[in-house]
């Protein structure tokens, strides 16, 4: 239940919707603020001071992490080298490397998010196309591999370095990558490079990282600094992440990591068919 209700602008609209968000904090007291989504994220990152100034906390990532995770060029800079992290390999568009590498690509925008603006090259056409469309657009060149996406949910309290991991494979997602039946996981490897990646980040809060198993090691293909869609599943598996998310800045302790059972959850989707009067779809067409 709700106690109350406010429009505001897109989170797209940045100035407008912080504004709005603040004034909202205002009139309700608002003491918190739990960002869910992409969009919320980037546009409370560079106007914390403003949230700060009202005695206001934003529960998310440290700035440093979300400047991080959100660039996939970053984000392997970060880690290439690292003796357990394992990310994609990743190019450029305009490495003259690139020109040398076996098909097919994948082409992503840098700070892409939900599969959104993603490529395929398969070959040097398409490689040639798309650099000349794409030009002055931020992307990046990675392999277009097989293997099991699976996402570790983590959680860390940066102030004493606690942190709780639980890990599914993905069967079927969404179209913008949204797991909606998954396999829950007792996998050490997983558990351990996403422990290194939030230490790495120096985390604080509840993150997602998605990686693609099916190699010698898993590969970091996404560190999303938000909650996952998938977090319920992670939720019925025996780790409350929302509520340890919070604790974190809430000065408390975590409680301790729980080991999954191999189980397999899946969302249930209904769909409801809506009938429409034939003369307001024929008025509707005569308007148009």
């Amino acid at each position: 239940m709700l106690d109350a209700f406010h429009r505001v602008p897109p989170a797209r609209e940045v100035r407008a919707y912080v504004s709005r968000v603040l004034e909202i904090c205002q009139l309700e007291q608002v003491t918190h603020v739990l960002p869910l989504i992409d969009l919320e994220v980037d546009a409370f990152t560079p106007h914390r001071q403003m949230f700060s100034d009202q005695g206001i906390t934003l529960c998310m990532a440290p700035s440093e992490t979300i400047h991080v995770s959100r660039d996939k060029w970053l984000v392997y800079e970060v880690f290439r080298d690292h003796p357990v992290v394992h990310p994609i390999p990743t190019w450029c568009m305009e490495d003259q490397a690139v020109d040398q590498l076996p098909f097919p690509l994948h082409a992503k925008p840098r700070d892409g998010r939900s599969s959104e603006g993603l490529a395929r090259i398969l070959d040097k056409d398409d490689l040639s196309y798309l650099r000349k469309k794409l030009r002055g657009r931020p992307y990046v060149i990675q392999p277009l591999l097989d293997g099991d996406v699976c996402v570790v949910d983590i959680v860390r309290r940066r102030a004493t370095g606690q942190s709780a991991a639980m890990a599914r494979q993905e069967l079927v997602r969404t179209s913008n990558g949204a797991g909606v039946t998954v396999r829950m996981l007792n996998e050490p490897t997983l558990i351990d490079a996403a422990t290194q990646i939030a230490s790495a980040l120096d985390l604080d809060g509840c993150i997602n990282i998605e990686f693609l198993v099916g190699g010698d090691w898993p590969l970091v293909m996404d560190i999303n600094p938000r909650f996952s869609g998938g977090v319920g599943f992670t939720h019925l598996s025996g780790y409350d992440m929302v509520t340890n998310h919070l604790r974190c800045f809430a000065g408390e302790l975590l409680d301790p990591p729980v080991i999954p059972a191999p189980v397999i959850h899946a969302r249930r989707y209904v769909e409801t068919t809506f009938a429409v009067p034939e003369e307001s779809v024929r008025a509707q067409l005569l308007a148009n």
